[in-house]
């Protein structure tokens, strides 16, 4: 009687695990009614459980630098990259396995300068000189690559494909930057006196001014 009375008082106690039982006794149903069909059926139990996923990206700003870039030219380039490969086994090109991609492009490029590391200083009552540091590519602007075209020889499925992002940042380079700035050294001179002869003239037309370039 004891015994009986204890198992009792426990389900009087324990109450909230009816839940539990009821739910484990609703997944043994619907477990063994998969298998009275031929097996477990994946897409019962998907049925029963489910997943859910979330994905956060957190940035924290680590410093804020002033720049005072000044753009005096803005070049239109267009082009085409050609990419160049062939397969290779244990080192040695396969004949007839080269493989051509022609990426075609279009972009504005800026130069210009750091405007807070050019000098103003006075060489005279009314004459100053003028010291520019040197020039930089600012950026690229409204970059369009159109979609690449490839050209196979009967081989060719052993070269890998060209990977588009590297034609593209090869073709965004520093390198190029520094290459544009030496094809337009004059005409970023002449545009670096305007802008700053038109600012002090503005101020005092009677001053002479005086450049001195970096380089």
């Amino acid at each position: 009687m004891y015994f009986f009375k204890a198992i009792k008082n426990f389900f009087k106690a324990r109450v909230l695990l009816w839940p539990v039982l009821l739910l484990a006794a609703i997944i043994v149903s619907a477990t063994g009614a998969s298998f009275a069909f031929g097996g477990l059926n994946a897409l019962a139990l998907n049925s029963l459980f489910s997943s859910s996923s979330n994905e956060r990206d957190s940035q924290v700003v680590q410093a804020v630098t002033r720049v005072q870039e000044i753009a005096l030219l803005t070049l239109h380039i267009e082009g085409v990259a050609r990419h160049e490969s062939n397969g290779e086994i244990f080192g040695v090109a396969v004949p007839a396995s080269e493989k051509t991609t022609l990426l075609q492009y279009k972009f504005d490029a800026k130069l210009g300068i750091d405007g807070s590391q050019v000098k103003i200083e006075p060489t005279g009552p009314e004459s100053y000189r003028v010291t520019v540091p040197e020039f930089i590519g600012i950026g690229f602007q409204d970059p369009v690559f159109e979609d690449p075209l490839e050209s196979s020889n009967a081989l060719s499925w052993l070269t890998p494909p060209a990977v588009q992002t590297r034609m593209i940042n090869n073709i965004l380079s520093d390198e190029n930057k520094q290459k544009y700035i030496a094809q337009n050294v004059p005409a970023l001179q002449e545009q670096t006196r305007e802008f700053y002869s038109g600012i002090i003239a503005s101020i005092d037309p009677k001053i002479t001014i005086d450049f001195e370039f970096a380089g």
